[in-house]
């Protein structure tokens, strides 16, 4: 049998090791993924594929390295941490970096650009667009964690080499099961085998069981009061937007003015660059808008990044503090007030619509710019977003709708623009004539 006093002594020394490594590799990791994760240069693959294939790097290559380095002689050499737990830390530390990075980072990348523009959008902070990322890709993260954690307790070369198994000092788990089953006591060496296992298998459920558990999930509707203040007049202009991918102009040269207490409907054909300049417009597609506070947005295809339905309708009043958590007044617009805890990847897509729609309407913002909002939806629904449309332009608001259905255009809009291959055309343009009487809807 192990020694009960001796084995305690162990297992802590053994968790404080590799949990230091792990907490210590999975910030540094985290934070590079999150740079990596959000910028584009030439060079990125390859340190992808660098990254990948530090995945199986030899822990003696690492422990040689270390032990050089803090020998006397070496670089760190003052530090006197040969022999050391903090040796065995930097050891583990080195590691397991790679693994932590290469995961989450993957998991980070994983966050959709247009979960991404939403946060833009809606104007959070850097740290809230961090925080947002981290919460969308938390599962990745988790698994990255724990493949770091795993690999770190259950290392022996590069502890044993920079720590020295020394008892009583620097003696952990893994080092032990070498030293018993050297000394013939397979036995023991069995024990504290199934020991290490229980440990790496009880982190792993406990971070399971914080996954299932879904601690963050939020169910209920917030119930404060929304104000809907009328909007004072005013106008806002973009000058030559212009858009230009793989060296072809998407948009081109567009120019045009809103002004408050109108909407203003865009027609096009498929492809003809409205969803396109919408985005330019907002500061998606190029240079961020100066009036992108005042600009609320809603996709063609709208996305939902919160749990449930609550969690949706509260997060502009969670990255706002000046915003009113008003979940159940916005709920009960489309009919979701008795719907605050149903998960939103539970939604259909009329539904997925609907909620993006309201949450934008919840920014309070002076414009609405919408991009085929009403697509997907039935002809109830179809009215309902249409009454809150109109209601915020009598309040002084501007929208700018996108839309293939002329009669909703007729129907809404004080006046009407229309674009063909990129560029704004008049109103007596053949393409135009053809967008109006239905001749061109798709």
């Amino acid at each position: 049998m192990v020694d009960s006093t001796n084995l305690w002594d162990v297992v802590v020394r053994t968790l404080v090791t590799s949990g230091s490594a792990t907490v210590l590799a999975g910030v540094l990791a985290l934070g590079l993924a999150m740079v990596l994760a959000n910028s584009e240069w030439k060079g990125k693959p390859i340190l992808r594929g660098v990254t990948q294939a530090l995945y199986g790097l030899p822990p003696v290559v690492v422990g040689v390295v270390v032990y050089i380095a803090l020998s006397k002689d070496g670089v760190f050499g003052s530090l006197n941490w040969l022999f050391t737990i903090q040796g065995m830390i930097v050891a583990q530390t080195l590691l397991i970096f790679p693994l932590i990075l290469g995961v989450s980072w993957t998991a980070l990348e994983r966050v959709s650009s247009e979960k991404r523009d939403v946060f833009r959008v809606m104007n959070a902070s850097p740290k809230q667009r961090i925080f947002l990322e981290m919460y969308c890709a938390r599962r990745g993260i988790t698994n990255a964690i724990l493949l770091g954690f795993g690999r770190a307790i259950a290392e022996v070369g590069a502890v044993l080499m920079v720590g020295g198994n020394i008892a009583g000092k620097t003696r952990v788990l893994t080092t032990s099961v070498v030293l018993e089953t050297s000394v013939g006591r397979l036995d023991v060496a069995l024990q504290l085998g199934l020991i290490l296992l229980v440990i790496s298998l009880v982190t792993a459920f406990g971070l399971q069981l914080v996954q299932f558990v879904r601690l963050f999930e939020r169910s209920d509707l917030g119930n404060e009061e929304f104000n809907e203040e009328f909007i004072d007049s005013f106008n806002v202009s973009w000058d030559e937007l212009t858009v230009e991918k793989s060296g072809k102009k998407i948009v081109d040269s567009c120019s045009l003015e809103l002004f408050g207490n109108e909407i203003v409907a865009l027609m096009g054909e498929s492809g003809s660059g409205k969803s396109t300049l919408l985005r330019a417009m907002c500061g998606l597609e190029n240079e961020p808008n100066p009036s992108g506070s005042d600009i609320a947005y809603v996709s063609q295809n709208p996305v939902l990044v919160m749990d449930t339905v609550a969690m949706e309708l509260e997060l502009p009043s969670k990255l706002h503090n000046e915003l009113a958590n008003a979940g159940q007044y916005f709920a009960s617009l489309c009919g979701f007030e008795d719907r605050g805890g149903q998960r939103t990847d539970s939604l259909s897509g009329g539904e997925i619509q609907r909620l993006a729609f309201l949450r934008a309407l919840s920014m309070n913002r002076k414009i609405l710019i919408l991009d085929e909002v009403t697509s997907e939806l039935d002809g109830v629904s179809i009215e309902r977003i249409e009454k809150q449309i109109i209601s915020f332009k009598e309040r002084g608001g501007a929208v700018l709708l996108a839309t293939h259905n002329p009669q909703q255009a007729k129907r809404l809009a004080d006046r009407i623009l229309y674009i063909h291959e990129g560029s704004l055309i008049t109103d007596d343009h053949e393409v135009a004539e053809q967008l109006r009487t239905g001749q061109r809807t798709g």
